[in-house]
């Protein structure tokens, strides 16, 4: 009875050690991300997200008020149809490169995020300022 008392105190004891080193363990040390090689920190992937479903948004509406100004130049007369058609054309390219460059984003890795996401925001602009010269002039 004895020997039986021992060894159900040394099975009792082996596992209250083996329930405790579980939660004695070490956290293992996370893995460091090399930071961007624009010296910013890149932004987590929640809001890299975001910012992609955004600017395919506003490209989006750029897109639909492009598509007005094409009707708008269609029905003009020949010789301002031909002046905003032009202008279409170049509103149509920048759209598409703006568009690229999202698509480029959107596949960029997180070393590049940063870099990739400048050189959208670029050509974003130039498009808005675009669009803007072309309600600029009148028909």
């Amino acid at each position: 009875m004895k020997k039986s008392l021992s060894v159900i105190g040394l099975v009792l004891v082996v596992a209250a050690a083996s329930v405790a080193c579980d939660k004695i363990k070490s956290p293992m040390p996370e893995l460091q991300k090399s930071p961007a090689p624009s010296g910013q920190a890149s932004p987590p992937e929640g809001e890299r997200t975001a910012f992609a479903q955004a600017a395919q948004k506003e490209l989006d509406e750029l897109k639909v008020t492009i598509a007005e100004f094409k009707a708008k130049a269609e029905a003009s007369g020949a010789q301002t149809k031909t002046r905003l058609g032009e202008e279409v054309k170049k509103l149509e390219a920048d759209l598409g490169e703006a568009q690229q460059r999202l698509a480029a984003l959107k596949a960029a890795t997180v070393e590049s995020w940063n870099q990739v996401k400048a050189s959208f925001s670029s050509s974003l602009e130039q498009l808005k300022r675009g669009v803007e010269n072309f309600r600029k002039n009148p028909v």
